[in-house]
């Protein structure tokens, strides 16, 4: 067995001084981010979140970590995101998409549920007119179709071609949300 050495020691606490992020570094903390997204890295989001980074970054696409996260699935990556104070759950990116019209394309109910439970517009459009109902029909999406009509959305709803969300479940042959929409 070693011998117990006891050091006696005086620490002084000071507070940590500010440490400046270039912006090479907020950069790579973006980066990092927008990764932990796609993949569902809630652990390192709330990390991100707790050192001041901001919530509602957009990549060069103009995707939001949220848009991120819902069209990738991440529900975890969501729900995390949702708790963060000023986020913009409406936000668009250059084509005018939200994260809910990611999460509805992409057919993720539990995912459109909690955005919707956050106050997310279920009728927002992109500058087309075209909103998240239209690209679940579009996607043939009848669970998503049938959340977000009991959720509230215009199943009347126009786009600036005329096409509406009956149009485009026709158009793609997905009778399931066509019976839905009729």
């Amino acid at each position: 067995m070693f011998p117990t050495i006891l050091i006696a020691a005086t620490l002084t606490l000071t507070p940590p001084k500010a440490v400046a992020i270039t912006p090479e570094v907020a950069a790579k903390l973006q980066e990092i981010a927008f990764q932990a997204a796609r993949e569902g890295d809630a652990v390192t989001l709330k990390e991100y979140f707790a050192a001041g980074r901001p919530v509602n970054d957009a990549n060069k696409r103009g995707d939001t970590l949220l848009t991120v996260a819902a069209y990738n699935g991440r529900a975890d990556a969501v729900a995390v995101i949702l708790k963060q104070k000023g986020v913009e759950i409406d936000a668009k990116n250059r084509m005018g998409l939200t994260a809910l019209t990611a999460a509805s394309f992409k057919g993720e109910v539990a995912i459109a549920k909690a955005l919707v439970a956050a106050k997310a517009d279920v009728n927002a459009a992109n500058d087309s007119g075209q909103t998240a109902l239209m690209f679940a029909a579009l996607a043939g999406r009848t669970k998503m179709v049938e959340y977000l009509l009991k959720a509230g959305a215009d199943p009347k709803a126009k786009d600036k071609a005329g096409n509406t969300p009956l149009s485009l479940a026709q158009t793609q042959g997905a009778d399931d949300v066509v019976k839905l929409l009729k």
